[in-house]
């Protein structure tokens, strides 16, 4: 199964073997050239135009009702919305961030 950009005209010569030197942050993956997501997709970092933090919570239905936190990357590029990064607990969220705004000095924060 191949890799797709979700950047229609931002494909990478060779994403298959870019993704396998990618670090994995939980479900996604984020190389020197592309943040890969689960279901064979990648943002090219080219597209990168903001990266930030944001804290949520799942709602375990429970009869406590105060859900268990997470944290999030939210990643915008030139597409619909932005990607939804999810990294559980904030160290692995501040990591992910740290490591995008390393690759993409040019995105904003």
């Amino acid at each position: 199964m191949a890799w797709h950009s979700i950047l229609p005209g931002q494909e990478l010569p060779d994403p298959k073997g870019d993704a396998a030197k990618a670090v994995s942050f939980g479900p996604c993956r984020v190389s020197e050239r592309a943040i890969y997501l689960p279901g064979r997709e990648y943002l090219p970092l080219t597209g990168v135009r903001q990266a930030r933090l944001y804290a949520s919570r799942l709602n375990t239905r429970g009869c406590c009702g105060l859900g268990i936190p997470v944290w999030y990357v939210l990643v915008y590029y030139g597409g619909e919305g932005p990607l939804k990064l999810l990294a559980e607990k904030r160290e692995r969220a501040e990591a992910l961030l740290a490591r995008l705004a390393a690759l993409c000095p040019d995105a904003d924060r």
